[in-house]
């Protein structure tokens, strides 16, 4: 059914992927990984990951602690 819309949808894919890898500043898979500052992107991810964990769940508990307040509220 999808060879009647395009006539060569691999290459249609391989062109929207390749787009997508520039848009992002992605490797491709067959390029050597050569990390420089591996350490200190690692610490960076680490961190970053961290930081977003804590916000994600102050901001769960907060809103839990909302969600009990109104609910014990209206009782």
């Amino acid at each position: 059914m999808l060879e009647t819309h395009t006539t060569n949808l691999a290459e249609s894919i391989r062109i929207l992927v390749h787009n997508s890898d520039e848009k992002h500043h992605r490797r491709t898979a067959s390029a050597p990984a050569v990390m420089n500052q591996s350490g200190r992107q690692r610490l960076g991810r680490k961190v970053r990951e961290k930081r977003t964990f804590w916000a994600m769940l102050v901001f769960g508990l907060l809103l839990g602690g909302l969600e009990l307040f109104i609910v014990l509220h209206y009782l």
